[in-house]
């Protein structure tokens, strides 16, 4: 027959341990990420008495955290896209307010330069008027500068980020794993209630690791989980952790990247695909911040590069053909600054790029692949072929070099680009796969500088010699004056003796041409004079059959005409076409190129001729402004339905106070029937005693 003490003593423990329960559930209340727990009572079997059975009172079964394995994982995936959108608004709101609020945008200072080169058009003559262009100008370069600087500091600010947060991961990979460990360690020693809180825990380390990443948990035997992150890869598996380093990007060692170690070898990661916080720097950093490093270069490669070009084709207060007031977007260094090799181990080269048509110049960036590479041989030329490829669009195209003797650079077509091979080191050529990325205007920005501060330096007013285009041309050439360097020569030009150029042949890039003069006559040397032209003839030859050969890396033609450099800057000839070189009586009180200057404002020179300079930089404020209302809007959806999912996982999981006191009250009340229970058993023992007595 059942023990009455024992039965007594079994509703003693039960509600025992359902006091302590409800008391843990209350002191942890507002413990984040606590899982309410519940005592399972069961029935401690029964004895035969008769033919009935008389129960043995309760046991306590386990202790249970109420848990819903789906309305977690929820919660994660929820937690995780918050995550994102939170920090791609916050770095898209950095960026928009950079650029388009009227203290720090670019704006008012471009407007400012155009001002001032009206100022200089009304009084040509005016040191005063020249001074304020040029101080516009400083102001302009440095607003560029400032720009860019605040950039590159929130750039490198996220590479900071992504380095930190590769840490976190490691970390709360390490917890996770360790918390393995300890819940097998438990389940194996038959401790299941006492898993609860390990378990918590563990959960907590995953929520926080959704955080950064997206996450996929795997339950395993023995309590434990696999997790993974991003598209799918493994970071803990059962007992074991795997660590998340950052390392210098490929080409551009500024540009960190995620990689993890595995068994001492690294393997890349796909940053952008990580989800969380983590694919949201990549995103901003790889797509906003690396195009508005690109789209600012576009802009002042393409103002500064058109005002040195109209500068060209004017004369200064010293009577001189203008030079640069800007820094030469094709420098040498420039040119180099836009190719960086990948560290591959596919040979090398030595590559340029250079700008030719700012119609067609994009901020976009491309890959260069090398497809093959031949050197010379006694029977065949050297020569080199790629393939192009649009980061943007995956647009592909080939484009080679046959023969690296007689050229040494390539047009891009379609890019307003050509690329140069400056040199292939005969021991270590570039091999088929070698790439290069191709950044044309990321540095545009920063490269940005005014070249002097002498006022009579600005070419107000037209060239004193002239090139003029007969409009009966078939070819594409540009032609300018580009030096004046000796009056005194005997074939200088007459104010009233002009002369043209007139190509007679254009075979292989070798281009042959005559000086005639204005009745169309082939003019011929004086015997005995000391002349200056390219090439050289014999005195008395008549200037007929001239040739010039562009030079191999810059593909620039320069014709010499005794003492007047004239510069083929764009384009190529045809046979027939004509140049005509005339004079500008003189530069005082002349504000034409100026004037020309002062209209590149508002000409379409830019995306195909389609945009001013400032519908690039209208478009740039406008594309980062929509994107940053967008991740607004993302932000704002993600917050209710990360609330939503958290408030299902509380439903199930939270501590309501109001349910614990009166779960206290109960197992209470249960302790006190079940301390009676043992108080009667006494006194019915105290009777058989005395009835024994």
């Amino acid at each position: 027959m059942a023990d009455l003490f024992q039965i007594g003593l079994s509703g003693i423990h039960s509600s025992q341990a359902s006091l302590a329960t409800t008391g843990h559930n209350i002191a942890n209340i507002n413990t984040k990420g606590y899982s309410r727990q519940s005592v399972e009572v069961v029935t401690g079997g029964a004895d035969r008495y008769g033919s009935n059975f008389i129960g043995r009172g309760a046991l306590v079964n386990s202790i249970e955290r109420a848990y819903d394995r789906f309305a977690f994982t929820e919660n994660v995936m929820n937690t995780s896209q918050l995550a994102y959108s939170k920090e791609v608004f916050t770095q898209t709101n950095q960026i928009d307010a950079l650029l388009s609020d009227s203290s720090t945008s670019a704006t008012k200072p471009v407007l400012e330069v155009f001002k001032a080169i009206n100022g200089v058009a009304d009084h040509p003559n005016m040191l005063e008027s020249r001074q304020v262009f040029l101080e516009s100008s400083s102001n302009m370069i440095n607003q560029y500068h400032r720009l860019y600087d605040n950039l590159e500091i929130q750039y490198n600010s996220i590479n900071h980020d992504i380095t930190n947060s590769a840490k976190t991961l490691t970390t709360l990979a390490e917890n996770v794993a360790q918390l393995n460990v300890q819940i097998a360690a438990v389940l194996g020693s038959g401790g299941d209630s006492r898993s609860n809180d390990l378990l918590d825990e563990r959960d907590r380390a995953i929520a926080k690791l959704s955080e950064f990443v997206d996450v996929s948990v795997v339950p395993v035997k023995n309590g434990m989980v696999n997790v993974y992150v991003g598209s799918g890869q493994s970071i803990v598996m059962g007992t074991t952790s795997l660590n998340i380093i950052s390392v210098n990007g490929d080409p551009d060692p500024s540009r960190q990247e995620l990689a993890m170690n595995v068994n001492g070898n690294l393997v890349k990661l796909d940053g952008v695909r990580m989800g969380g916080k983590i694919s949201a720097l990549f995103d901003v950093r790889n797509n906003d911040i690396e195009k508005a490093f690109n789209q600012l270069g576009q802009n002042i490669m393409g103002l500064t590069h058109s005002m040195n070009e109209q500068q060209k084709q004017g004369q200064t207060l010293e009577g001189k053909i203008g030079g640069d007031i800007f820094n030469d977007i094709n420098s040498r260094q420039s040119m180099k600054n836009r190719v960086l090799a990948h560290n591959d181990d596919l040979g090398s080269a030595q590559l340029s790029l250079r700008v030719d048509d700012l119609s067609l110049l994009s901020a976009d960036e491309f890959t260069l692949e090398v497809n093959d590479y031949q050197a010379a041989t006694a029977t065949t030329a050297e020569k080199i072929a790629f393939t192009l490829t649009n980061n943007r669009t995956g647009d592909t195209q080939a484009v080679s070099i046959n023969d690296l003797s007689k050229t040494k650079r390539v047009d891009l077509p379609n890019t307003g680009l050509s690329l140069g091979i400056d040199a292939i080191i005969a021991a270590d050529p570039p091999q088929v796969g070698k790439k290069f990325s191709l950044r044309p205007t990321r540095l545009g920005a920063q490269e940005a500088t005014l070249q002097h501060q002498n006022p009579e330096k600005i070419a107000a007013a037209s060239a004193e010699i002239n090139v003029i285009q007969k409009k009966e041309n078939n070819g594409t050439a540009q032609l300018r004056v580009s030096a004046l360097h000796d009056p005194l020569d005997p074939l200088y030009m007459k104010k009233d003796e002009p002369l043209s150029i007139v190509i007679t042949g254009n075979t292989g890039g070798v281009l042959t041409y005559d000086i005639v003069n204005k009745d169309g006559n082939i003019i011929s040397l004086v015997p005995g004079s000391s002349n200056n032209y390219v090439p050289p003839k014999s005195n008395g030859d008549l200037l007929t059959g001239l040739t010039v050969t562009p030079d191999l890396l810059s593909g620039k033609v320069t014709f010499n005409i005794a003492g007047i450099d004239v510069e083929m800057y764009q384009g190529s000839p045809l046979v027939g076409d004509i140049f005509s070189l005339n004079y500008n009586e003189t530069g005082d009180g002349d504000n034409s190129n100026i004037l020309e200057m002062a209209a590149l404002q508002g000409k379409k020179i830019m995306n195909n001729n389609k945009a001013t300079f400032q519908d690039i930089y209208s478009g740039m404020i406008s594309e980062i402004g929509s994107r940053t209302a967008n991740a607004d809007i993302s932000m704002k959806s993600a917050t209710i339905l990360q609330q939503q999912s958290f408030e299902r996982v509380e439903n199930v999981s939270g501590v309501n106070m109001d349910e614990e006191a009166a779960n206290l009250l109960m197992f209470q009340q249960h302790y006190s029937a079940a301390a009676r229970v043992i108080s009667v058993a006494g006194e019915l023992f105290d009777t058989i005693l005395q009835a024994v007595r």
